[in-house]
């Protein structure tokens, strides 16, 4: 893992990725929730080639500031750029384009452990 360990997702904004509430669609775009999922993909795609034999990521944190729409049917390209490591954290700057239009950026860590780690974590919270 290094500094600038770069990984894209691209993605075409769908009916079903439009803001709903109470059933109702609100907006014919991209809904936040949906780019902070995509945001969470393009990290998981910078960490995973990078892990060791036994190791696991889990996300720890995710920050996205939303500027601009993605209109339905646009492709939406995310990149995430390893941007902090320390022993336990992987951090990336995620930004969001469709087109030449930043759409939205933020922030996303994982940490990563040992598997049994990330399996306790997981049982502990279940009790």
């Amino acid at each position: 893992m290094q500094l600038g360990n770069t990984a894209t997702v691209t993605f075409m904004v769908t009916d079903a990725m439009q803001p709903r509430f109470d059933g109702k669609i609100v907006h014919q775009v991209c809904s936040t929730w949906d780019l902070a999922h995509q945001f969470e993909i393009a990290a998981r795609k910078a960490l995973v080639p990078h892990l060791e034999d036994g190791e696991e990521g889990i996300g720890a944190h995710l920050s996205i500031d939303h500027f601009a729409p993605a209109p339905l049917g646009k492709d939406v390209v995310v990149t995430a750029i390893v941007s902090k490591i320390d022993k336990t954290t992987v951090v990336c700057t995620v930004e969001s384009k469709c087109g030449e239009t930043i759409v939205a950026t933020g922030e996303q860590k994982q940490r990563v452990f040992p598997i049994e780690i990330v399996e306790r974590i997981i049982a502990n919270a279940s009790e």
